[in-house]
């Protein structure tokens, strides 16, 4: 048992270095406006539903909370599923 709980300590540290290195090394901040794929041509009518300008403010402006939200919902569903199992005797 204590085998076992070294082994996920172990590797809770390397999932939290792993994401800490990513994050050190990512650039966050643009100096310049950067024009996006999905802006309007001259011309052509822009989208209705504005699903490139929701798309590029998550991943772009909030996407350390997108991360954060994403580690969340996945350890809801590990515990959920933890939870649902049948123990067997």
């Amino acid at each position: 048992m204590v085998k076992f709980k070294i082994s996920i300590i172990i590797l809770t540290l390397a999932f939290l270095a792993v994401l800490l290195t990513s994050l050190s090394i990512t650039n966050w901040g643009g100096t310049e406006e950067t024009k996006y794929a999905y802006e309007s041509r001259e011309g052509a009518r822009y989208p209705e539903s504005g699903i490139g300008e929701i798309g590029m403010e998550i991943f772009t402006t909030y996407v350390f909370s997108f991360e954060i939200l994403a580690l969340v919902l996945t350890a809801a569903l590990v515990g959920a599923i933890y939870i649902a199992k049948k123990e067997t005797v």
